[in-house]
């Protein structure tokens, strides 16, 4: 009797399971194992089909926090500009303030670890008590605020649609290992049914082919964090 690996992806374990079910409902002795089969493959695609559904917010939020990013580093960078000219040249009284380790702690990291910089930033402004600098503030803090706002918006899409895909998956490994069971479960029967008929259990059995090696999930179907790269 042939089983497909420990490892195998959804797919290959959804195929099996249509075909051991056809092969089980040929004999009354298994029938019975048929419909385990069939019930426990059927929850398992359609597991599949959700999880593979969700990875498309995933993508789509990814691209939104892309944008979300590029947004924030340009409003910071003419923020900075502004804050050079107001001062009359390069790390006078404004900068030094907003940018007390220059520019770079702000834009450099990505994702969900440039809002707290930003925010920071946006803070230092706002309380700022510098003789002059109200009409800066006024003119760069609601463009800040907004730019912060829509980075944070994008961080919290995105983290919830992985989180809603990585739940999916949890749920959809739990069916692999219930289908791997079963899968164990109809063989015990048919050797039950069928002693010492080494043919009759091979036939029942779906043939593994040959060059389609049994994968495990691409790593990025298991993505935990943004603004890694």
């Amino acid at each position: 009797m042939r089983k497909y690996s420990h490892k195998a992806a959804s797919d290959i374990r959804v195929e099996y399971g249509f075909e051991l079910a056809a092969g089980l409902s040929q004999f009354p002795e298994t029938a019975p194992a048929a419909n385990d089969i069939l019930a426990v493959t059927e929850a398992l695609g359609a597991q599949q089909d959700k999880r593979r559904a969700l990875r498309i917010p995933v993508l789509q939020s990814r691209a939104a926090l892309r944008f979300a990013e590029v947004g924030a580093e340009r409003v910071i960078r003419s923020a900075l500009r502004a804050a050079e000219i107001e001062d009359g040249g390069r790390r006078g009284r404004i900068c030094a303030c907003l940018f007390p380790r220059g520019i770079r702690p702000v834009v450099i990291p990505m994702g969900k670890r440039q809002v707290k910089p930003m925010k920071e930033l946006v803070e230092r402004l706002q309380n700022a008590k510098l003789s002059g600098i109200d009409a800066y503030r006024d003119a760069w803090s609601p463009k800040l605020e907004a730019a912060l706002a829509t980075l944070e918006g994008a961080v919290a899409a995105h983290l919830g649609a992985l989180a809603a895909h990585d739940e999916a998956f949890k749920v959809e490994l739990a069916l692999r290992d219930a289908h791997h069971d079963a899968v164990d479960r109809a063989m015990g029967i048919v050797r039950a049914a069928f002693p010492r008929n080494r043919e009759l259990q091979d036939v029942i059995f779906p043939i593994i082919e040959e060059g389609r090696k049994p994968k495990n999930e691409p790593a990025e179907e298991l993505e935990a964090s943004i603004g890694e790269g």
